[in-house]
């Protein structure tokens, strides 16, 4: 349990401790300790050597990023229900853990024991039941919380010597999107075929649970751990998305996206990159590629890069209501517009548009090649699959059908 009020938190930045000091009174303030311009930034656009002391009404958008959400957020209330669940305690089960370089800190507090590590191997042979996924959330709380998103997801410490957090994402399904994890697995084995970058993932035995390997993090052979910055597009548009204002990571356009991309100077084959993964998600059919799923990994403003492609679903598979009762509904339109500007809707683009998306607003200079390669490596992940016992055949044919518009991209 936390204290009732937390007013203050140590923040580490890229493993150094105490280097800012994150403080709530009627607003949020982020002080640095050290006024040396060579520290790590606490985030891109919160350098050292712009100001030591940052004041905000929310707390700030590179910290709300990673405030757990959805069946997380959901599973910590009902776990802790006398627990307050500010910002300020929600960053505090957080700890050193979440994805990124930052880590917070009660004053004076002692690092919070280490759970049992697991091994991958394990994680893969775990025979999927909801109770088993609850059991394996309290178990790795208290070190995975530091993770967003609305889908079922817990991060655990893997078995491997002087990692001091933990370094994977195990996803589940749920009853009201039913083969999830083996969805998710599609779709990142296309990525991968066709050439774009995704983290290291692989699917359970029995097709249930997605086990990733977390994309910000570099591990070398001893052990010892690389904690690269890491925000997403809406935390760099200054943006808060959680809970109740979470409708504004659909808000907007991938147009706007490139504009952000280019004013951070991003280089071309980061643009490039970002073409391919908008691409991408709009031939397989992924409707939830919003504001928090597309980012930026760092180590300072002169070495940042493009994240590898994360949380890409064949969303127009499943039906939804917008209400209890309510009638049922399929996705079938874009996170956001194509397109900046009004008129804009938020359809699935033509071939002629796609094409112009890539080449006059991400200055790709032949986008049909990259929509050849992606079409092969949904293709490819297509024929893989009809040998795959992990894929339920009902899933690997709704699949089939979805994609082949997006296919036709590449006609």
């Amino acid at each position: 349990m936390l204290p009732e009020k937390i007013a203050q938190l140590d923040v580490s930045i890229a493993g150094r401790p105490g280097a800012g000091q994150l403080l709530k009174t009627s607003n949020y303030e982020f002080r640095y300790v050290d006024a040396d311009v060579r520290q790590p930034a606490v985030a891109l656009l919160m350098p050292v050597s712009r100001q030591l002391t940052w004041l905000a009404g929310e707390l700030f958008p590179p910290m709300d990023q990673n405030l757990p959400e959805g069946d997380l957020f959901m599973r910590i209330r009902a776990l802790f229900p006398k627990q307050q669940t500010t910002a300020m305690h929600l960053l505090a089960l957080i700890g050193d853990n979440g994805i990124g370089r930052l880590g917070y800190r009660l004053p004076g507090a002692a690092a919070a024991d280490a759970p049992p590590p697991i091994t991958k191997a394990q994680l893969l042979a775990t025979a999927y039941t909801p109770t088993v996924f609850d059991e394996l959330v309290r178990a790795y709380l208290g070190t995975g919380a530091g993770i967003a998103g609305m889908q079922p997801k817990i991060m655990v410490p893997e078995v491997r010597a002087a990692i001091p957090i933990p370094t994977l994402i195990v996803k589940a399904g749920s009853d009201a999107y039913p083969g999830l994890a083996a969805n998710e697995f599609l779709c990142l084995r296309a990525a991968q075929l066709a050439g774009i970058e995704t983290s290291v993932f692989d699917l359970s035995h029995d097709g249930q649970l997605l086990v990733l390997e977390r994309f910000d993090t570099v591990v070398a052979d001893d052990g010892s751990i690389e904690r690269q910055g890491f925000e997403d597009i809406a935390a760099l548009a200054g943006l808060r998305v959680r809970d109740t204002l979470s409708d504004r990571k659909y808000q907007g356009s991938y147009q706007r996206v490139v504009d952000l991309l280019k004013a951070l100077q991003m280089r071309q084959q980061d643009l490039t990159r970002f073409f391919a993964q908008v691409a991408f998600s709009i031939m397989v059919r992924n409707g939830d590629a919003h504001l928090k799923n597309f980012g930026v990994l760092y180590r300072s403003w002169d070495d940042k890069w493009l994240a590898p492609m994360f949380d890409v679903v064949t969303t127009a598979i499943y039906r939804y209501t917008r209400y209890a009762g309510g009638p049922e509904l399929e996705d079938r339109t874009l996170a956001l517009k194509l397109f900046a500007g009004t008129g804009q809707s938020r359809a699935y683009p033509t071939t002629e548009e796609l094409l112009a998306f890539g080449e006059a607003v991400c200055g790709v200079r032949r986008p049909q090649v990259l929509l050849g390669q992606i079409a092969d490596g949904m293709k490819q992940a297509l024929a893989e699959a009809t040998h795959d016992s992990r894929i339920p055949q009902w899933l690997l044919a709704k699949m089939r059908d979805t994609w082949a518009p997006g296919l036709a991209y590449a006609a």
